[in-house]
């Protein structure tokens, strides 16, 4: 099953190729992120978090829609978004799209992009979409392939004190079983050359961005 959660940062638009209001599709609002879903006229499935940002006017709206509510406390040990990854997983997600997670606290997009990296997302496809942008970790032992995606731009950046066996296929800077180590700018502003490329990590944890050309 796909899920796509709205987060409560910041989106002008829903990106390029994401159609929430697909049958098999479960859409989940973080919190204040409810407002994006009314502003595309979705009804989410499910509303998650402390909701301290969200209009109290609409979630009784909601409410009367039966979308379920899962509710918590303001103290608590985890953001709204990582409760809501969870909620996701616990009702069967396999993919995952986080939409809107970018926002003006850089301690809370950071926390939001690092998510990616946790131990409980390990056997699900998590993406970050932004406008024209997709962030996604590969863990090692790892491998994606990358369909349909020549001149858009590609940067690597490890996640974990090093990143080793990296072969990159189809790319204008291509790899060959090589490492990179954290804090590196090296795999920076790579460019996608072939219409089937690929990244194989042996090791490690790397953190995917890709920008689509215009």
């Amino acid at each position: 099953m796909k899920a796509i959660i709205f987060a409560n940062g910041q989106m002008e638009r829903l990106p390029k190729g994401v159609h929430p209001l697909k049958d098999d599709t479960l859409i989940i609002a973080v919190d204040g992120g409810l407002r994006f879903c009314l502003q595309e006229n979705i009804v989410p499935h499910l509303i998650v978090g402390d909701l301290d940002s969200v209009n109290e006017t609409q979630l009784k709206e909601m409410q009367q829609l039966d979308v379920q509510v899962l509710r918590y406390p303001v103290d608590k040990d985890a953001t709204d978004l990582e409760l809501s990854l969870q909620a996701a997983i616990n009702k069967g997600a396999q993919e995952i799209m986080i939409l809107s997670a970018l926002g003006a606290r850089w301690d809370m997009t950071f926390s939001n992009v690092l998510l990616l990296a946790s131990d409980f997302l390990n056997n699900v496809h998590v993406r970050l979409l932004d406008q024209n942008q997709e962030i996604f970790c590969i863990k090692g032992h790892g491998h994606f392939d990358l369909t349909h995606r020549k001149g858009d731009l590609l940067s690597l950046l490890p996640l974990s004190s090093s990143a080793e066996g990296i072969t990159l296929k189809g790319m204008k800077y291509s790899l060959n079983d090589e490492n990179m180590y954290l804090g590196t700018s090296r795999g920076l502003s790579n460019v996608i050359m072939d219409q089937k490329a690929s990244i194989f990590i042996k090791t490690g944890i790397l953190l995917v961005c890709i920008e689509s050309h215009p």
